[in-house]
């Protein structure tokens, strides 16, 4: 039976309307698919498609109880949760115990310094940082991990520099005596009455850091007086630094600060602001020697 005029045929042979007529119309063009196709990605990197990135430093030697205690303690699913991406290096002076097997096994990466002494090692690693952000503080269990996501959150193009200060927080019994109490608030005020910039603490071990502006610093400290060094040079660039009041701890472990190490950082700071040629701050400092006592006297 033959198709009517006009008309064409539809699947299943049925018959439809009449075939449209007019010129023919080609093929429709479609655009080209992309040849590797974007995979599915996970709703938070949408919303936040540049984490913030941070290095924490632990600079330590034989200190393997301390640092487990450190590591365990980093909190690390609050860290994620405010979208900071994170690595955790250990900056060993050459330990001779299981500092760098346990901080290995607890995720972090270990990094041996060439020469001696806690500001060496600092020094030397200080280039390699490639984060925004870095967070420095003791392997001895003194100081809180737990406040790392807080002093990381209050660094800005305002706040380059975050400390956490002992002194201005609490002290845990038997964490700190009462001759260093005095002597690290004679200090404090000493490093303060020096550059003209106030500061709280200037023997801390805990402090923040935008990475462009550390990296700005001639840091020159060999050993303890890293912090003292840290200080000194954000005082003599003007770049500012905020306090946070931080819990201070018994430290795990033998004890290695001694009375001399206070009269080396107060040589540092004084051959620091004699080297330097600048002219002090035009800022008062914060502290006086009968505040220091008052201060002391009411704790």
């Amino acid at each position: 039976m033959g198709q009517p005029g006009g008309e064409w045929r539809l699947s299943g042979e049925a018959v439809g309307a009449p075939a449209p007529s007019g010129m023919p119309v080609g093929p429709f063009p479609l655009p080209a698919l992309p040849v590797d196709p974007i995979a599915n990605i996970p709703w938070g990197e949408i919303a936040n498609p540049a984490l913030a990135s941070l290095s924490i430093l632990l600079p330590a030697l034989n200190e393997e109880d301390g640092v487990a205690d450190v590591l365990n303690r980093i909190p690390r699913l609050t860290l994620q949760q405010k979208g900071y991406a994170y690595s955790v290096h250990l900056l060993d002076g050459g330990s001779t115990d299981r500092t760098r097997v346990v901080a290995k096994k607890l995720g972090a990466e270990i990094f041996v310094q060439s020469g001696n002494g806690k500001g060496s090692a600092f020094r030397e690693f200080v280039p390699k940082i490639r984060d925004q952000f870095a967070v420095l503080l003791d392997s001895d269990g003194t100081y809180p991990p737990e406040i790392i996501p807080e002093l990381v959150g209050k660094l800005g193009p305002e706040t380059p520099v975050v400390l956490g200060s002992r002194l201005r927080g609490s002290i845990g019994d038997g964490a700190m005596s009462i001759a260093n109490r005095i002597g690290n608030r004679m200090l404090s005020w000493f490093a303060s009455f020096l550059f003209g910039t106030p500061i709280s603490d200037v023997c801390s071990g805990m402090w923040g850091f935008d990475s462009n502006r550390l990296k700005s610093l001639d840091l020159t400290a060999i050993g303890f007086e890293l912090e003292a060094d840290l200080f000194a040079e954000c005082a003599l660039k003007g770049i500012p630094i905020t306090e946070v009041p931080i819990r201070y701890d018994r430290r795990i472990g033998e004890k290695k600060l001694h009375l001399r190490e206070g009269v080396r950082i107060a040589v540092a700071l004084l051959r620091k602001r004699l080297g330097s040629g600048a002219a002090p701050s035009t800022r008062e400092p914060r502290f006086s020697i009968r505040r220091l006592f008052a201060e002391q006297t009411d704790r």
